[in-house]
């Protein structure tokens, strides 16, 4: 039997996962949700969420996601998150609660009454799919395109090096439960706003290319977002386009935030760790595609990531 659907508690649970979550923590939560509705088991699902959920997730059922949490429950899920912090206003209501449990596939969760986790998978649905094949749980068409859509962000569609044959045979499955793979990652990588699109432009122009590290750089400012009427959330497809440059092979974006500190996300396409370097800025991720935190400027930031690009060549 799964230790996830064991003693799940008819009512007061919450669904969570980090702040602004992607379709990892997206896929899985509301997956975990539907679940627990098929069951007849009450839930909450909530995420402290600065603006709107990106419009390229729109094929989740997002309308699951309420307006506001309880002030208090008995247990609370958390989904792709292994640092407390990264709850962001929730952490202090998780922390409070009677139990916790994780459900991840990052390194070394700091918190957690119980804690499912497998650094070495792909995703964190795919992590949730082994406890739902384990607990001999029916998929139906609605969960398949939740789990599917965690596994096509998080492997980059199955193009990071994470992407093993148990990803394509997860993958068979849910496509055999009815998940649409070809709408999914046509919403997620084929549908962009004109004014997200107007933005990368500038990104690319903007990219550094660091050739002794291999690097490239590039980054969006607060002001961006409002000369180009966008949302930050629209923007995360942008790491990607500046990881194509064929001389690199790790990229980093920063994008400022409110406060004029920098979220740097971090992808490698060769044996290179850039979980390590996250890590250096109290961040964290996977091998390929990492992601962190920091008040240090641009090109702090950015001598900070040669150095310990260099120490790992």
């Amino acid at each position: 039997m799964s230790n996830l659907f064991e003693d799940i508690k008819s009512s007061s649970n919450l669904i969570t996962g980090h702040i602004n979550p992607d379709g990892d923590a997206l896929g899985s939560a509301l997956a975990f949700k539907l679940i627990l509705d098929s069951k007849g088991v009450d839930s909450d699902v909530f995420f402290d969420i600065k603006g709107n959920v990106p419009s390229n997730l729109s094929h989740l059922p997002i309308e699951l996601i309420i307006n506001e949490p309880e002030e208090n429950y008995e247990n609370v899920y958390v989904f792709d998150c292994g640092n407390s912090e990264r709850l962001g206003k929730l952490e202090n209501l998780a922390l409070n609660s009677k139990r916790v449990t994780v459900i991840d596939h990052h390194i070394n969760p700091t918190f957690g009454d119980i804690q499912i986790i497998d650094s070495n998978a792909a995703s964190t649905t795919q992590v949730l799919f082994r406890e739902i094949i384990s607990a001999n749980i029916e998929i139906d068409k609605n969960i398949a395109n939740c789990l599917m859509t965690g596994l096509i962000t998080d492997t980059g569609r199955f193009q990071y090096s994470n992407t093993d044959n148990e990803v394509f045979e997860i993958a068979s499955k849910l496509m055999s439960d009815g998940a649409e793979l070809t709408s999914i990652s046509d919403n997620i990588y084929g549908s962009i706003p004109m004014n997200a699109i107007r933005l990368q432009s500038e990104v690319l122009n903007r990219i550094e290319l660091y050739e002794e590290e291999e690097l490239v750089v590039s980054y969006v400012l607060q002001e961006d977002y409002l000369n180009y009427n966008i949302e930050s959330s629209e923007t995360d497809f942008l790491i990607d386009s500046i990881r194509l440059v064929k001389e690199s092979n790790v990229a980093l974006l920063l994008k400022e935030q409110d406060d004029k500190s920098f979220k740097g996300s971090l992808r490698s396409r060769n044996d290179l760790d850039v979980q390590q370097i996250a890590s250096l800025f109290g961040g964290g991720g996977h091998k390929a595609a990492s992601g962190f935190s920091t008040n240090l400027s641009i090109e702090e930031i950015k001598i900070k990531v040669k150095n310990a690009i260099k120490s790992q060549i």
